[in-house]
């Protein structure tokens, strides 16, 4: 059975509702048909649609790169099953749907695009999305110059001031007052079939004061596929030089995303996340630093019914290793995290701690299933 979903497409006619309520009956099938290209109790094999789901919030609420075995961005890509717009999935082009140019995360969906976008506006994952989409990103120090930032080469994905888990990301921010990412008019990618406009500009405005670091994030007319997002986006940092133990707290102020067909969300989010680096370690690369970098998030996207159109939160906090880096354990190692999308619910348990394992415990609807990171 083909099921029609929701595309990225912006000349799509398809109301937010009726997407949404495609690609839940999507989700489901792949979860109740159980044949083994969907879903294997073993874990062997998982559906396409419910990992790229698992693999986008789990992204979204930790700021790590990951992917899970068999999802539309792992290497272990196995056709067979459905792709999260109810396609069957089985040509390269699969593979690549939905996938954000520069990052791993996916967003399938024109609801789910505007989520992401929404979610990642004013981190460096965001800045990196804005300028490989051929945004001028500008970023200015106190004196108005302009100052150069290559946010190319540095982690952490999904947080701007790392608490010293990238200090030289650090630094360079210690400079940058205002950062703008501007789209202009409009601007368009396509990759194979999928084309995303963005138009407007993203402003990220800091401040620092002794060891407190304030970023307040708007949007200007800022559009995706003529999804409006609006909102104030604000993150403080604070970070102990002598002990190493960062602190952040994001949060957003009448957010907002209105979908190309006139129907209204609220947006709601928070994020807090604590760091704690071993500072002696903290200019050695990646491999040698050691700390835990550990988040909670709470983030909603209800339609003025209050239907809610996604969710995620944590059950448990999600914990990072940084000396999982050594063995190559992406994405936390513990930590329980609850999505809701319709009436799917995906919970993902990340892990006994250890970098040694390298599997995760996903229950979708009840149902149990073990695939790997990579």
């Amino acid at each position: 059975m083909r099921i029609k979903g929701a595309d990225l497409n912006k000349n799509s006619k398809m109301s937010p509702k009726i997407k949404i309520l495609s690609l839940a009956i999507g989700l489901m099938i792949a979860v109740v048909a159980c044949d083994n290209s969907d879903l294997n109790p073993s874990g062997k094999n998982v559906s396409v649609s419910t990992l790229d789901l698992a693999q986008l919030s789990g992204q979204l609420a930790s700021g790590e790169s990951f992917a899970f075995k068999g999802s539309s961005t792992s290497s272990t890509y196995v056709p067979g099953g459905r792709t999260m717009d109810g396609r069957e999935s089985g040509n390269h082009h699969d593979r690549h749907h939905g996938i954000l140019d520069g990052v791993s995360l996916l967003a399938p969906t024109n609801e789910l695009l505007a989520i992401v976008e929404a979610e990642s506006a004013g981190d460096i994952r965001g800045m990196r999305i804005g300028k490989l989409a051929g945004a001028a990103v500008t970023h200015y120090n106190a004196n108005g110059d302009t100052v150069s930032f290559p946010i190319f080469n540095e982690s952490p994905q999904g947080c701007s001031f790392s608490g010293f888990e990238a200090p030289g990301l650090d630094r360079l921010l210690n400079q940058i007052v205002r950062t703008e990412i501007d789209f202009g008019d409009g601007l368009t990618i396509t990759r194979d079939t999928v084309s995303i406009t963005r138009k407007g500009k993203i402003v990220i405005e800091r401040t620092l004061t002794d060891s407190t670091k304030t970023e307040v994030v708007t949007f200007e007319n800022y559009s995706v596929n003529d999804n409006i997002i609006e909102g104030t986006k604000t993150r403080i940092s604070k970070l102990n030089l002598l002990t190493g133990y960062g602190e952040s707290n994001t949060t957003v102020a009448d957010g907002k995303i209105t979908f190309n067909d006139g129907a209204v969300a609220t947006w709601t989010s928070e994020k807090h996340r604590i760091t704690q680096i071993d500072i002696a370690l903290a200019d050695e690369d990646e491999f040698h630093r050691t700390g835990t970098i550990t988040t909670t998030v709470n983030s909603e996207v209800t339609l003025e019914g209050g239907e809610v159109i996604y969710s995620h939160k944590t059950n448990e906090p999600l914990v990072k290793n940084m000396e999982c880096a050594r063995s190559r354990r992406r994405g936390p190692v513990s930590g329980e995290l609850e999505t809701v999308y319709r009436d799917t619910t995906v919970i993902v348990t990340y892990g006994d701690g250890t970098c040694q394992n390298r599997s995760v415990t996903i229950t979708v609807n009840g149902v149990q299933v073990t695939p790997e990171v990579e």
